[in-house]
């Protein structure tokens, strides 16, 4: 099974971390520029390329679709380059911001037309880098090694062109340097979310950039720290992907998110100055506490104010605790919740038992026949259907028990709660 994954896994990990490798160096050089978000501007305008060419009856992998892509990605290129030169009385971001929001809405008119426009957007956001093929990815390992040999053999005049501040000196030459930047920017954008999508090109782009600044100001540095960020954080997100049997695309811009917040974290607690150190643990410590406190107090109240509501927090506490509503229930009330829980319990296993039965049909042992795949969906809807039934009735008993559980468990909650987060506020003014 394990080889299996590896083997299905190895060409969109591959992919990965070559898109991590171009969009560091673009991610760097962004952030430079303090246009964060020109990256999703960009990628919108692409998408809404690729929108046109599937509704005009091209392939998004075909030369007329690229065609479509690139030209829209192209205009956008020159759109934030003016915007650079017109950031004198205001902030480039603005432009940028408004580029998006234009590229949004033409997508969503251009997708209106297309009979599967829903699909359409979700693969533009999220993408499908799980389909990618060897000729794909050698494809991109081609093209973004020209630009990225391009944009280091010019790398000097375009760092010092994202370092100006607004391009008052030597305008022309500015410019011209944006210019080569965004038009290069947007061939890779072009090439990329038609197959990342353009929430995990942003991610490809900003993430990995942005932990490389976390620990050098380096750009060299920055940028090797950068793609080992983004190379752990792909690895993470597909084979997280193939875990929990969610889309890759989606679980990947987790895994970034995530690589970010460890990074930032071992800046802050570990890497920082000593004094700094000692000081961003205290606060930690001081805001960690409070949201426990905050989060104890208001589910506490909440279960006195609405014991029939959901509870996530009180459940993971009766869960660890062991002390749940059954303890309040009357005898009788205790047996059909207990039994409830099995026989929902049973119906649940059954069903992933059929749905088990049924991908590894499709993966490893002989197809199923209709009539077969027929009746197995039958079956798993009259067992959900059972099973929600079974749900009905732990419900209902459940909030039975929390009406009376409120009283001892809920109440107490409040009190620790709003308690211990009134102290931590004393504490902290006086440390202040």
């Amino acid at each position: 099974m394990l080889e299996d994954v590896l083997a299905f896994a190895a060409l969109p990990l591959a992919a990965a971390v070559v898109f991590t490798g171009i969009h560091t160096w673009f991610g760097l050089q962004v952030l430079r520029r303090n246009v964060v978000f020109a990256d999703l501007a960009l990628a919108q305008v692409s998408a809404l390329g690729a929108t046109v060419a599937v509704v005009a009856g091209h392939a998004l992998q075909s030369p007329a679709g690229y065609a479509y892509t690139l030209a829209f990605t192209v205009v956008g290129a020159l759109l934030l380059t003016a915007s650079r030169g017109l950031a004198r009385s205001v902030r480039q971001e603005a432009f940028i911001g408004v580029l998006y929001v234009f590229a949004t809405a033409a997508t969503v008119l251009v997708v209106d037309r297309s009979p599967q426009g829903a699909e359409h957007v979700k693969k533009m956001l999220v993408g499908g880098i799980l389909s990618v093929t060897g000729d794909e990815l050698l494809k991109f390992v081609v093209l973004y090694g020209i630009i990225g040999a391009l944009h280091w053999l010019i790398r000097r005049p375009l760092l010092a062109a994202a370092g100006s501040e607004d391009g008052r000196n030597e305008v022309g030459k500015v410019l011209g340097w944006d210019l080569v930047f965004y038009l290069s920017f947007g061939v890779v954008v072009t090439s990329s979310v038609a197959t990342a999508g353009v929430l995990l090109v942003f991610c490809f782009l900003i993430v990995p950039a942005l932990v490389g600044n976390l620990f050098s100001s380096h750009v060299g540095v920055a940028l090797v720290i950068g793609w080992i960020a983004g190379a752990v954080a792909s690895a993470a997100g597909i084979f997280g992907s193939f875990l929990i049997d969610a889309p890759t695309g989606a679980v990947t811009v987790l895994a970034f998110a995530a690589t970010l917040l460890i990074a930032g974290a071992i800046r802050a607690f570990v890497t920082a100055p000593a004094t700094q150190r000692r000081r961003n643990r205290r606060v930690g410590l001081h805001v960690g506490g409070l949201i426990v406190c905050l989060l104890l107090g208001l589910s506490g109240a909440w279960v006195v104010i609405a014991p029939a509501g959901d509870h996530p927090l009180l459940a993971a506490i009766e869960m660890a605790t062991g002390i749940g509503p059954d303890r309040f229930m009357t005898a009788t009330e205790r047996a059909n919740y207990l039994e409830a829980v099995m026989v929902e319990h049973r119906h649940k296993a059954e069903i992933d038992r059929l749905y088990d039965r049924e991908r590894q049909s499709r993966w490893q042992g002989e197809a199923l026949t209709a009539d077969e795949i027929r009746r197995m969906g039958s079956m798993q809807q009259t067992l959900t259907e059972m099973g929600r039934g079974e749900r009905f009735v732990m419900d209902y008993l459940r909030t039975r028990g929390r009406e009376r559980e409120r009283w001892y468990v809920g109440l107490p909650l409040a009190a620790i709660g709003f308690l211990g987060a009134a102290t931590i506020v004393r504490k902290a003014r006086r440390v202040k």
